[in-house]
């Protein structure tokens, strides 16, 4: 059974204490994935080819209340996942193009409308082959976690349906992990993003859309180099490839 290994701390530097392990979800997605750049324009949405690792842990605690039916589960979830160690990899080979998109949303107050139109550029992928999620869990709770990750359906936008194929105790491989410029060498190759993640001051309530306070979601946001190259691009779509 593996246990904690020396893999670089590329995107959370906080290890929960006890003993741990490595989980690795791999995810389909029978259509385009897509995730907007933290702080990129709605209206035009740079796409980043992995979610943050804020993402797949609000991902977790979404899973958790809709599976559960209680608030409170999400609350018990968000605590336990929000500073635990997260590698997201690409497959070997991905395309991203870009698209004009017609798009309704919740009309401003004082509407009379029920949706309101609007239109934006955005940033999409198609996959060749599974994404792998990789989550440093404590030992005692590696079931449950299994168990929601096993039940993710979404990553990314609303629409980036996924579904999960397997979940299985592996620690990522170092030199694919996305990694800080203060873990990197001088001549390292890769593509340049800006990625999010949840800290220790980080409250549910930051991210409850019924009320919440925004301002206890206490995001950190850092840039970070993914393991990847331009095969081939032009005007409007680039194709990538794992290094």
């Amino acid at each position: 059974m593996p246990r904690r290994r020396g893999v670089s701390q590329s995107i959370m530097p906080s290890v929960p204490p006890g003993p741990t392990i490595w989980l690795r979800a791999d995810y389909e997605f029978p259509g385009t994935f897509s995730y907007r750049q933290p702080d990129a324009s709605a209206q035009f949405a740079i796409g980043v080819p992995i979610p943050s690792p804020a993402t797949v842990k609000l991902a977790l605690v979404d899973t958790a209340i809709r599976w559960s039916g209680r608030i409170n589960e999400g609350r018990r979830i968000f605590d336990l996942v929000k500073t635990l160690r997260v590698c997201v990899i690409p497959p070997c080979r991905l395309v991203k193009f870009r698209a004009f998109i017609r798009r309704l949303k919740p009309p401003h107050a004082g509407s009379k409308v029920a949706t309101e139109e609007s239109v934006g550029v955005r940033d999409y992928f198609l996959l060749n082959g599974p994404m792998q999620v990789y989550i440093e869990v404590p030992e005692a709770n590696a079931e449950e976690i299994k168990n929601l990750l096993h039940r993710i359906r979404r990553l990314g936008t609303s629409d980036s349906l996924c579904w999960c194929r397997d979940v299985k105790e592996e620690a990522p491989p170092e030199n694919l992990c996305p990694r800080t410029f203060r873990q990197i060498s001088t001549n390292t190759a890769g593509l340049i993003v800006q990625l999010s993640d949840l800290t220790p001051d980080s409250q549910f309530d930051g991210f409850n859309p019924f009320g919440g306070n925004s301002k206890q979601a206490h995001l950190q946001k850092n840039v970070y180099i993914l393991p990847l190259r331009v095969v081939r691009n032009g005007e409007t779509w680039t194709i990538y490839e794992l290094i």
